[in-house]
């Protein structure tokens, strides 16, 4: 319901391209953008979530998982060199969602991304992000 109401915004209209994460609930709200707007949908990898194992293995255990995420709020998105988990920093994920916005962005004047609210949360001061909730952002 959330997603179809979104969809229904009027800002829609001068949208070119939708990035979507490969994330099944990104996925899903990205495609109920596509039913209500006749706009091409893409998947990058380049816009999943906050990642609590930046190594690229995913070694992390739900537990460890949890601890990250309570450490990179503690330290407000930094990772500490003492940080006995190797969580994604905030400024590491705002440079993977930038390089991948600038791949399109040669080619594009407006492209929405439906990506999740750890990564929207870098683009903006606002501390809490809406499901469905919508930042307007300009990407130099």
């Amino acid at each position: 319901m959330l997603a179809q109401q979104c969809a229904q915004q009027p800002l829609f209209a001068q949208v070119q391209l939708i990035l979507s994460s490969p994330y099944t609930r990104a996925l899903q709200t990205a495609l109920e953008i596509v039913r209500f707007n006749d706009i091409p949908l893409k998947v990058d990898l380049g816009l999943h979530e906050w990642l609590p194992d930046n190594t690229g293995s995913r070694t992390d255990t739900d537990e460890q998982a949890a601890t990250a995420y309570k450490l990179y709020r503690q330290h407000a998105g930094k990772r500490t060199t003492a940080s006995p988990l190797p969580y994604e920093s905030a400024a590491e994920m705002k440079t993977r969602v930038l390089a991948t916005l600038n791949k399109y962005a040669a080619s594009y004047d407006c492209i929405a991304c439906v990506t999740h609210g750890e990564v929207m949360r870098q683009f903006g001061d606002q501390k809490d992000v809406d499901y469905c909730g919508v930042r307007v952002i300009a990407v130099d």
